[in-house]
């Protein structure tokens, strides 16, 4: 690590991680972007042993992080945490061996050495400078097709001047180097900045590796490419997505709040409008009593349908309003049989997995639209606020902020749904 003083100390949910990781002697380190880590902008890669992979995952699961399924990515395991506070992702991309290339058909070998040479400061472990040389190079080289520019240039430019193929990364790469080329010429180039000519240099070390390690690199290839085909069925069963209700009286803010969410959360979202009214007699004009309701019960069946294939992809769904809506007070006296109407219209679809109910004071709500009464709203919020107790998994976020303030909060309450059902045991 270089000695920089002015570097930022980490996102303190990062640097609970990593104290939590030294504290229960994990062997693990950093791979690279140490000088982004305070609101990270990408993934942050760890190296981690194998036999350590288990206290990783429970030290990450028991800090909010939640473990996202993936197949087909090698030995790479994925865990993303939200922080509510700075409206921020991290997102941790750790693995147990060091291995570049399609399908990551290149291994190295060099993990245990590496971490074995790791250095520690500030808080964080990293890789000596002549291993985070050649890792940040052969990742820029046969993962990013070859091109090396912007802070990566920078950094790997700064590693070069002391790196060496004295570490068994160096050794490998002098191993397989296509004739004319050595480790040596690699680290003069770096340090020239001849990025071009390290770019033309990519495709034939990836050939030479490959011919030196032909069977291995070909099983790689093919255990996960059938990883990336299989995931595909497997994530249906085990990255299934989530389906939301934002329920409140209107003026909260929940067409606002669903644009928001299509254009921030970490996976992606679809929105679906679940409400009963407004509601038109010349829909059912002239037909059989029960046909209408008939209709809207079948219009609802269909949208909760369609929820449940996004959500079987792995998307969230948020329902913009829900049934449940037919329970709230309107300005309508209501029948006996209006009430029973009602009452099976709340009922007619399963409970989402959550509720979130958007709450402010009845006047704010009606200087926000005006379309009821202050006491009319203030009626309805009550009527909502009885509902909870009701629902199977429900929260209360006060919607009375500007909407980029009201976002945050709901998306920590909806992600730490996520981390409960995706940190369950088996």
């Amino acid at each position: 690590m270089r000695g920089d003083d002015a570097r930022e100390l980490p996102h303190p949910k990062l640097a609970a991680l990593f104290g939590a990781l030294d504290g229960e002697r994990v062997w693990w380190c950093l791979l690279r972007g140490e000088d982004d880590l305070r609101a990270p902008s990408g993934d942050v890669d760890l190296l981690v042993a194998p036999p350590d992979l288990s206290r990783m995952r429970r030290i990450a699961q028991g800090l909010g992080f939640a473990h996202v399924p993936a197949w087909g990515y090698g030995s790479h395991v994925f865990f993303v945490a939200y922080d509510a506070s700075h409206d921020l992702w991290i997102k941790l991309d750790v693995v147990t061996e060091l291995a570049f290339g399609p399908g990551f058909s290149l291994a190295t070998g060099a993990e245990a050495e590496c971490l074995a040479r790791r250095r520690h400061g500030d808080g964080v472990s990293v890789l000596a400078d002549d291993d985070a040389f050649w890792a940040l190079l052969l990742h820029r080289l046969l993962d990013k097709g070859g091109t090396v520019t912007g802070h990566d240039a920078v950094r790997l430019s700064e590693l070069a001047q002391d790196a060496s193929d004295v570490g068994s990364l160096g050794r490998l790469v002098e191993s397989v180097c296509p004739p004319g080329w050595s480790a040596e010429r690699i680290i003069g180039d770096a340090r020239r900045g001849d990025w071009a000519s390290l770019a033309e240099l990519a495709p034939r070390l990836a050939s030479a590796w490959r011919l030196r390690q032909r069977a291995e690199a070909r099983r790689r290839l093919i255990a996960n490419g059938f990883g990336r085909w299989s995931g595909k069925w497997l994530r249906l069963g085990r990255r299934r997505g989530l389906r939301v209700a934002l329920i409140g009286p209107d003026g909260v803010g929940k067409s606002t709040l669903v644009a928001g969410f299509e254009r921030s959360f970490y996976f992606p979202v679809r929105s679906l409008y679940m409400g009963l009214y407004p509601y038109s007699p010349r829909h059912t004009a002239g037909r059989a009593p029960g046909v209408g309701l008939a209709a809207r019960l079948a219009r609802q069946w269909g949208r909760w349908l369609k929820a449940s294939y996004h959500m079987r992809r792995g998307r969230l769904v948020l329902f913009d309003r829900y049934s449940y809506e037919a329970l709230v007070p309107s300005r309508h006296r209501r029948r006996t049989r209006s009430r029973m109407r009602r009452w099976l219209l709340a009922h007619s679809c399963p409970p989402p997995d959550l509720v979130v109910l958007l709450d402010a004071p009845s006047e704010l709500l009606y200087a926000r639209k005006g379309e009821h009464s202050v006491a009319m709203l203030e009626e309805q919020r009550k009527a909502y606020r009885a509902l909870l107790p009701r629902l199977p998994r429900a929260s209360v976020v006060d919607a009375s902020r500007a909407a980029e303030q009201v976002r945050p909060d709901v998306t920590a309450v909806i992600w730490q749904e996520y981390v409960r059902r995706w940190n369950r045991p088996g």
